[in-house]
């Protein structure tokens, strides 16, 4: 075990070492086995890896930072037009704030940051959204 640890040895040329020190005769399958029993039978185990960068931690958010997004929903067959769902998250609590309308307008945009305004259990702070460009416009 300490050969294969330290110097990293193939199992073809451990055998040879074992087979003329130790035991002539030692099968190769068996020193495999003997091996693996011992945690060190993977040389891509053994051999060192270089460090991984450190991963930092999620940077923490005052209640009150709000991600808000609009997701088209899928047409139902019994359904005849589209809906949309309007959607706010509040980073911090992971408080969810949603609403489904029937038409992607400005008035549908007010009416839903008018109800998370009243709804929301916290003061919000700082409201987020992903500068995606719409497909269709708000309508005014």
């Amino acid at each position: 075990m300490a050969l294969r640890k330290t110097l990293l040895v193939s199992l073809d040329d451990l055998l040879a070492v074992v087979r003329e020190f130790l035991n002539p005769n030692a099968s190769r399958s068996g020193l495999d086995r003997c091996l693996r029993r011992h945690g060190v039978g993977n040389l891509r185990d053994l051999k060192a890896r270089p460090p991984q960068p450190k991963r930092s931690s999620f940077k923490a958010y005052e209640p009150g930072y709000i991600h808000i997004d609009v997701k088209d929903l899928p047409q139902m067959a019994d359904e005849s037009s589209r809906r949309y769902l309007f959607v706010a998250i509040d980073r911090a609590t992971r408080w969810v704030f949603i609403r489904i309308f029937k038409a992607k307008t400005a008035a549908n945009a007010r009416r839903f940051l008018r109800d998370l305004e009243q709804a929301c259990p916290m003061r919000i702070r700082t409201i987020l959204t992903d500068n995606v460009l719409c497909r269709e416009n708000l309508d005014a």
